[in-house]
């Protein structure tokens, strides 16, 4: 027998003749139409598979651009919110150092004008003490306030 190259999905030529030895030829396929169905059919798969992967490929970078424009939006507005809670905190700080400043300056000018108003009983004091003989006590009033005030009745 004739040696013939031998086809994957074919049977060996000894095994491929019948009684008449006539059912197969060589070159001859039995199975082309089916294979190429399957082989269409299993094309069209892979084509829509990667159309399918394609889809979810794009419809998770949408996604993903959407987590990230979401996450960026959170991060500005918790941004935007703690820096109006800083300044509005700066702003009570600085308030209250404003007002502890005038609280401050008030002490200060009534000290001011307390040692002032003093320093007038004590020189009002010597001048008083100072015309009258020892031991004796001034025939005037007791600090400076009341005896402008007497001064002011008599004019």
């Amino acid at each position: 027998m004739k040696r013939v190259r031998e086809r994957f999905g074919t049977s060996h030529p000894e095994d491929r003749t019948g009684i008449s030895g006539v059912r197969m030829f060589d070159g001859e396929d039995l199975g082309y139409a089916d294979r190429m169905k399957f082989l269409a059919r299993q094309q069209k798969e892979w084509a829509d598979q990667q159309v399918r992967e394609k889809e979810e490929r794009k419809k998770a970078e949408e996604n993903d651009e959407r987590e990230y424009a979401d996450q960026t939006l959170a991060v500005t507005r918790m941004r935007g919110m703690l820096e109006d809670d800083s300044d509005q905190q700066r702003h009570d700080m600085y308030k209250r150092i404003q007002l502890e400043n005038q609280r401050l300056a008030k002490e200060k000018a009534h000290k001011m004008k307390e040692k002032k108003k003093e320093e007038l009983d004590q020189e009002y004091q010597e001048i008083a003490y100072s015309f009258v003989p020892y031991g004796e006590t001034p025939d005037l009033p007791a600090t400076f306030d009341e005896y402008a005030k007497t001064c002011l009745l008599y004019t």
